[in-house]
């Protein structure tokens, strides 16, 4: 299975989290700057204190955009680089060449995205701020002497290097970004061939535990499908929908600790039989749990749980409603329908949609009543998992 969805994700809000961090940080510098100014370690005019205000506002826009509403579309990034390129800008305009280097931070903090559109984008617009701040500084005489007081000077010894500067920074953050998005690409690789294995571990120990209590392994693939029909219905994404339907495959893996004679019984189990069975929610949960990985542990839950009813009634008389681990509750109504509707050695498969209408007569009892609307109202998918997945 192929998910990058994720881990892309989760790769882009921990750089928009950084990115709003370091404007935090040159809010702070600013700080140091007036505060320098202040001590005539500079010799700027207090007139841009109100610049230096607006821009330590405008700074502060990352954190309000990511930190406190969490947009995080593209456009919301690139209008942050421009944001930055524009302080940038303005900054070197007030402050001339006591902040010099502010000419190519923008460039720089594209970075944090290890994507080489975002450092050219930044490198581009960057290049029309770069000449209009070095003709402001001009304007407001915020330039050194010579040669840097005439406009020529300026264009020669003032844009021209910095250009020249620009495209050789530019130059290496591409090269750092094509780096680590190997890097990035790499690991999403490495990730979705585990996925792959632990699929493959899973279904086969799956399988193994439902030919021990002579049911074959369609009833596990059939509950993972229906498990997939719930999570998508939930709103859940691709990758946690697989996810869950994997770990459903293993609701009853504590079976493997249950004595065959018992789990294969013709006849009706003694009450000592069945309280042995039931133990299988708990050996499940043991054997799983400890396990390395999300997907075991949302497994343990399932194993644990599947049998629990909304009520309060189930194996373990001790959760109720919403106490019951959601995954498990999906798991709970696509195992008890598979269960209905085929064929075992101690009974007969049922008409599908009698074994509906009796999952619905249990909504509030024994399922939970929002999940049993959902199986009604999907209730096609399931006739279709059905078809696909018919015993052998």
């Amino acid at each position: 299975m192929k998910f990058t969805e994720g881990l892309t994700i989760d790769f882009e809000n921990d750089a928009d989290r950084r990115m709003s961090s370091i404007c935090r940080i040159m809010i702070l510098l600013l700080i140091i700057v007036m505060l320098l100014n202040r001590f005539h370690v500079f010799k700027i005019s207090n007139t841009i204190y109100p610049t230096l205000l607006i821009s330590m506002v405008i700074l502060f826009v990352p954190t309000i955009l990511y930190d406190f509403m969490h947009l995080r579309s593209k456009f919301t990034r690139y209008f942050v680089l421009t944001l930055v390129v524009m302080m940038a800008g303005v900054l070197y305009s007030i402050l001339s060449y006591h902040v010099i280097i502010m000419l190519v931070f923008p460039v720089v903090v594209a970075c944090l995205y290890c994507d080489k559109k975002s450092v050219l984008f930044t490198a581009i617009l960057s290049v029309p701020v770069m000449v209009a701040s070095h003709l402001i500084a001009l304007h407001l005489k915020n330039v050194p002497d010579e040669p840097l007081v005439t406009l020529y000077g300026v264009l020669v010894y003032g844009v021209l290097p910095r250009v020249i500067e620009l495209f050789a920074i530019t130059v290496i953050c591409c090269s750092i970004t094509e780096k680590l998005q190997r890097l990035i690409n790499d690991l999403i690789e490495k990730n979705n061939d585990l996925y792959a294995d632990q699929q493959t571990l899973v279904t086969s120990l799956a399988e193994l535990v439902e030919a021990q209590s002579r049911e074959t392994g369609q009833h596990v693939k059939r509950v993972a499908a229906y498990t997939d029909i719930f999570c998508h219905a939930l709103g859940l994404s691709d990758e946690e929908t697989w996810k869950v339907s994997v770990a459903s495959m293993m609701h009853d893996v504590g079976k493997i600790s249950v004595p065959q004679d018992i789990l294969n019984k013709p006849s009706k189990l003694t009450e000592a039989e069945f309280s042995e069975v039931k133990k299988h929610v708990d050996y499940g949960y043991k054997l799983l749990h400890n396990s390395p990985g999300e997907i075991m542990q949302i497994a343990a839950h399932i194993a644990q749980e599947h049998h629990e009813r909304f009520d309060g009634t189930g194996y373990q008389k001790q959760l109720k409603g919403e106490e019951i681990n959601l995954y498990a509750r999906c798991v709970a109504i696509a195992d008890v329908f598979d269960a209905l509707v085929s064929k075992r050695h101690y009974k007969d498969e049922w008409d599908p949609q009698r074994a509906r209408a009796e999952i619905v007569s249990q909504a509030g009892r024994q399922f939970d009543p929002k999940l049993v609307e959902l199986f009604d109202s999907h209730f096609d998918e399931f006739l279709d998992v059905m078809s696909r997945y018919p015993e052998q």
